[in-house]
């Protein structure tokens, strides 16, 4: 496995990067915006590396037609559970607590003019590290145990560990619940993280009126800990 480099370390373990890309050519702008003429793509952010992250979810949607990204400029809204999405050109964006959603259906609802489309999935759970605890002492050796759950569909994810200059990171070993073990015995003592980056989709996403419908996500789960 490729070492994974995830945006925390144990220098720079906080902050977060805005969802919404506008990089790229101009977006299209049509004047039929129904969703017949849409395929729409979703992203789900759940938690991050740092206290102000951990338990917020961000959602954002975009709509795209023959390959280009769909820009509004008309009456276009579209709601999640009955949540007003923020639009900001041609994305459409949420941050809520974690707990909105986790677990739960998602129902969202498009609309233009008297047109409207829905789009439906289960979002999945929190991810969350079990032991060791946050804030915790924890001792080096060569088979650090690291206890996690995994939220949803998971297409890849992988446990590190972060020292003061070191790191190391191993695949789940596949018992239940998920735990990994890592080699610490590099590390000099002193503060460092735990960190969990699952990568998943949703088998159960489905939506109506739309040419087609994609939703990728990502989840995060952090804690502090003490290297002895």
């Amino acid at each position: 496995m490729a070492s994974p480099s995830p945006r925390a370390s144990a220098s720079n373990a906080a902050g977060s990067v805005s969802m919404i890309d506008v990089a790229g050519p101009p977006d299209l702008i049509l004047k039929d915006t129904a969703p017949a003429h849409l395929a729409a793509s979703l992203y789900l952010s759940v938690g991050g590396y740092d206290a102000s992250t951990r338990n917020i979810t961000e959602m954002a949607v975009s709509f795209s037609s023959q390959g280009r990204r769909i820009g509004f400029v008309a009456d276009e809204t579209l709601t999640c559970n009955g949540l007003a999405l923020q639009r900001r050109g041609g994305t459409f964006d949420l941050k809520v607590s974690t707990d909105t959603f986790a677990g739960k259906g998602v129902t969202c609802t498009y609309r233009s003019g008297p047109n409207l489309g829905t789009i439906a999935f289960t979002a999945p759970v929190a991810p969350a590290i079990l032991s060791p605890q946050d804030n915790s002492v924890v001792a080096r050796s060569a088979r650090t145990p690291v206890t996690f759950r995994i939220g949803g569909h998971s297409t890849m994810f992988y446990v590190i560990a972060l020292g003061p200059s070191s790191k190391a990171w191993s695949d789940p070993t596949g018992t239940r619940p998920p735990q990994v073990l890592l080699d610490t015995r590099a590390f000099c003592p002193g503060p460092g993280f735990v960190a969990l980056n699952q990568f998943f989709d949703k088998p159960d996403l489905h939506s109506t009126g739309f040419q087609s419908v994609e939703l990728h996500g990502q989840a995060v789960q952090q804690i502090g800990v003490t290297w002895a």
